[in-house]
């Protein structure tokens, strides 16, 4: 069986607009890439790195009144991380209500970090490996 290891992020966002704003790709990056100044959405300019390929990234927003399970069952092998993120959770203390989650594959995004910014905050969780 072959194993996967991705970066996890937890966040809060406002709306679900405000995250899809964040996380989603900008098509204006593919039309204007010679622009060095360009980043191929907002996740990947928090992250510092202007463009990745988002087949190796997943992500979405949910309810923040669900549980964990509740909310991130359907992701793809959530099984097998969910119990992990839970206890990076209660590691962290993270008293933020969550609502989001972005994960990919590790060699996407070299140097993952959180960011807490006015309007949202994102937490950056981890490496996790499971069974694909």
């Amino acid at each position: 069986m072959e194993k996967e290891i991705s970066h996890f992020w937890l966040g809060y966002f406002k709306n679900e607009d405000d995250f899809n704003d964040f996380a989603e790709e900008d098509e204006s990056y593919y039309i204007e890439e010679e622009n060095e100044d360009l980043y191929v959405s907002k996740f990947a300019e928090s992250q510092k790195i202007q463009w990745f390929d988002y087949d190796f990234l997943e992500y979405g927003f949910e309810d923040e009144n669900l549980g964990i399970y509740e909310k991130f069952t359907d992701y793809s092998y959530a099984d097998q991380w969910l119990p992990i993120v839970e206890q990076k959770i209660n590691e962290l203390g993270l008293e933020t209500p969550v609502n989001s989650i972005i994960f990919g594959t590790k060699n996407v995004i070299p140097n993952p970090v959180s960011v807490n910014e006015e309007e949202y905050a994102l937490y950056y969780i981890g490496e996790i490996e499971y069974n694909i």
